[in-house]
């Protein structure tokens, strides 16, 4: 007798379609190693349905009755996905199918939260770390002050419907901001402590974007599997005598965003 699964996302027809899929019989496994099987069935339900976007997958040990495999077979496979970033882990939570990707438009007259464009029910900021510390000689030379120098270091994540999709630290020179955590404090914005300090609008002098693997701290902030594929853009924003004021190191999920140059502002009186 079928045991009754009714889980957040996967239920009803959906649930049936997934126990079709994972009843086809498998290849011979030296033409391809089982997990590397159901690793591709399930990242194919991932893009074609019935894993939808956003949803909760079932638990390890209900994937693996599904796919008539072992619990240390199904891990493999769904820790690969998790890897690539097709799925999620969150703490005490389940494991997610990634939302669709999120368009970041990379542009010196735009906020944040406007040039993020995200079909999302809740877009959070979360503080980690706002501290006073002294510049390492990569902060120094993008902000062009001496190594040791003091910096305020604000650490955040930005996180779409509960999933953190982009973790940025970024430094600013001490000297120019004496009242920051003050200024910063009661709307968390860093365009409010520029204001505060004399700096009405600033220009971005360089951006740079690379692909890397993420970090065990990048990880765990961002909450994907140990050398999930990330996109780092670091940055500096200049003041309009051109002075450094911002060093930026930005770390988005690869497979949650698509970064847009050149974009239109939207029309917003914002």
């Amino acid at each position: 007798m079928t045991r009754q699964m009714n889980i957040d996302g996967v239920k009803g027809a959906a649930l049936e379609r997934l126990r079709e899929i994972g009843s086809v019989p498998y290849l011979p496994k030296q033409d391809r190693a089982i997990w590397l099987q159901v690793y591709d069935r399930i990242g194919e339900a991932c893009v074609n349905g019935p894993l939808l976007p956003g949803s909760r997958l079932p638990g390890e040990f209900d994937l693996a009755e599904l796919f008539s495999v072992s619990r240390i077979t199904m891990r493999k496979a769904l820790s690969k996905l998790q890897q690539e970033g097709q799925l999620q882990a969150r703490k005490g939570a389940g494991i997610f199918v990634r939302r669709s990707r999120t368009s970041y438009t990379v542009d010196d007259g735009l906020r944040f939260s406007q040039s993020l464009e995200a079909n999302a029910d809740t877009i959070e900021t979360r503080t980690l770390e706002l501290s006073r510390v002294e510049a390492d000689a990569e902060s120094a030379a993008w902000l062009d002050i001496a190594e040791g120098s003091e910096v305020i270091r604000l650490s955040r994540v930005r996180v779409v419907d509960g999933a953190p999709i982009y973790l940025a630290v970024k430094d600013f020179p001490a000297l120019l901001f004496p009242q920051f955590e003050q200024e910063f404090e009661p709307a968390q914005s860093v365009t409010d402590v520029y204001r505060a300090h004399g700096i009405a609008h600033h220009t971005r002098g360089e951006t740079r974007v690379t692909g890397k693997f993420a970090s065990e701290s990048e990880a765990a902030a961002l909450q994907v599997t140990h050398r999930t594929p990330l996109l780092h853009v670091v940055s500096v924003n200049l003041s309009p005598e051109g002075t450094p004021i911002e060093y930026n190191r930005g770390r988005w999920v690869f497979s949650a965003v698509e970064l847009v140059f050149g974009g239109r502002h939207p029309e917003s009186s914002a």
